[in-house]
């Protein structure tokens, strides 16, 4: 709530923006295909979580 008077988005929203910036950017690089709840599809069709893929690939390398 005091982040909404404050004019600044909560917390969770900001991670989830994060993530799905994350995860539009892993898609256009072709490292990820889908995401369902916490858990994205790599192409070979192995599911890993998301918290593992952001790790593993940080958004520009």
């Amino acid at each position: 709530m005091t982040a909404c008077k404050e004019g600044r988005k909560p917390e969770a929203q900001q991670a989830k923006s994060a993530v799905k910036d994350w995860f539009e950017w892993a898609r256009r690089q072709r490292i990820v295909i889908a995401m369902s709840g916490n858990t994205v599809y790599m192409p070979d069709g192995e599911a890993v979580a998301i918290a593992e893929m952001m790790r593993r690939c940080p958004v520009g390398e």
